[in-house]
């Protein structure tokens, strides 16, 4: 039903919109319509206290991250090298890995050397945790979700995986305290330990919170910025990079442009002197990652929003408050992207064509929140990372090609299909699927 709106049983029932609905509703206030009301449905934030998104944390993400990235971005070229080297093999003899543990224990680091950095992001305890947080939730609230919404508040308690999102806050919590404390002083010695890398996401908040002149200010707002900031920024990247580099796996003829524009860079500036605009020059890993991500979605829908006031679309329907809503991701409905061709088809360079022309949008980059994708969300909640967050996926994806060869374990060499569950779409690797990609040192 292309152009009327229809509801599907998920574990949480949700009214699906035609696509062209979502520039009528993009912009809504959020005491109409938000996103943190779906996450507060979708992932149980009643009761696990993560995945809400104040406008202190979308604030800290969308302007100070920005404005300071330049200044931090070589600790990020160093982060990269040391934990791509400490994951992946050192030999030239295939060595099969899976590839969402290998993936992740490089985002976890790069990511952490931003929000805390050195040396807490490579702290064991707080890695784990963070790392561990985000799948704790989703697992969580994944089994909750199973019970009819009457029963919730009675089960949420005594579920045994509750267990595990207590831990992975405790840990994230307990490592991150000595930065909270350090950053609320007001003393010289605590004022110049600002200024450095530790703690750099409780200086960007704290800043946004103004502690000195907010009653209702308390250290746990810090602490659960951390939650949601670990529980959306570091599994999202690792998706992105576990299907780009089973893609890359599955096709090989790739490998070989790609490297030529990477190497193009290396020839004139070693990789850990590589700025953000050497990472933008990178159109084809740019190419090759939007189409990777387009391929392979993270969620059969995409747009996730909760109403909260009676909402009218443009077909006549009238949607009631409290109601999940969302529209079928681009890759599972044709209707919505008709000026993709041959749309089942993996082919990046769709989006290298007419990049020269000055009058074109910059809808065919990879940090773009499109309608063709809805990788990172469309209109005013648009994921405020993204910018970051694809050069990071990016500049790691470069630094494996051009130092790795990969291919796919056991012998397959066509491209394993994803696995659904409920509305998310996974990769086809474990617990779910049993792909592994074996890596050696580039020839």
């Amino acid at each position: 039903f292309p152009n009327q709106p229809y509801t599907v049983p998920f574990q949480d029932p949700t009214v699906i919109i035609p696509a062209y609905c979502i520039e009528e509703l993009k912009n809504l206030p959020d005491t109409q319509l938000s996103t943190n009301g779906s996450m507060y449905d979708r992932f149980a934030i009643r009761w696990t206290g993560s995945g809400w998104v104040d406008k202190e944390l979308a604030h800290s993400i969308k302007y100070d991250l920005p404005s300071e990235v330049d200044e931090f971005f070589p600790t990020i070229q160093d982060e990269i090298q040391h934990a791509t080297n400490d994951s992946l093999p050192d030999s030239q003899t295939w060595t099969s890995r899976p590839p969402q543990e290998v993936l992740v224990n490089i985002v976890g680091p790069v990511l952490g050397r931003m929000m805390v950095g050195s040396p807490l992001n490579r702290d064991k305890k707080w890695l784990t945790s963070s790392i561990d947080h985000a799948i704790a939730v989703v697992v969580y609230s994944t089994w909750l979700r199973q019970f009819p919404t009457v029963l919730r508040s009675f089960i949420a308690h005594i579920l045994p995986q509750k267990k595990a999102v207590h831990n992975s806050k405790k840990g994230i919590a307990e490592s991150i305290a000595p930065l909270i404390e350090k950053h609320l002083g007001d003393s010289e010695e605590n004022k110049a330990f600002s200024g450095g890398e530790e703690g750099r996401l409780t200086k960007w908040v704290l800043r946004r919170y103004k502690p000195s002149e907010n009653p209702h200010f308390n250290p746990t707002l810090v602490e659960r910025d951390h939650y949601s900031l670990c529980f959306a920024a570091i599994h999202g990247p690792t998706f992105l990079l576990v299907q780009a580099i089973i893609d890359l796996a599955s096709y090989p003829q790739y490998v070989a442009p790609l490297r030529a524009e990477i190497d193009r860079e290396l020839a004139t500036t070693p990789f850990e002197q590589w700025t953000r605009k050497t990472v933008a020059r990178l159109k084809f890993v740019d190419a090759f990652c939007k189409e990777s991500a387009r391929m392979n979605p993270q969620g059969v829908i995409g747009w996730l929003r909760k109403t909260h006031k009676p909402i009218t679309l443009s077909t006549g329907h009238c949607i009631p408050p409290d109601t999940l809503i969302a529209a079928t991701n681009p890759r599972y409905n044709a209707h919505a992207t008709p000026w993709i061709k041959d749309a089942d088809r993996f082919y990046p360079e769709r989006w290298l064509e007419n990049q020269d022309d000055d009058g074109r949008d910059a809808s065919w980059k990879f940090g773009s929140a499109t309608i063709d994708s809805l990788i990172f969300g469309y209109g005013k909640h648009a994921c405020p990372g993204r910018p970051f967050g694809v050069t990071m996926v990016k500049d790691i994806l470069a630094y494996i090609v051009g130092k790795w060869d990969v291919r796919l374990s056991g012998g397959l060499t066509e491209r394993p299909q994803n696995i659904c569950m409920d509305f998310m779409v996974m990769p086809p690797i474990a617990p779910m699927g049993n792909v592994e990609v074996e890596f050696r040192l580039r020839k």
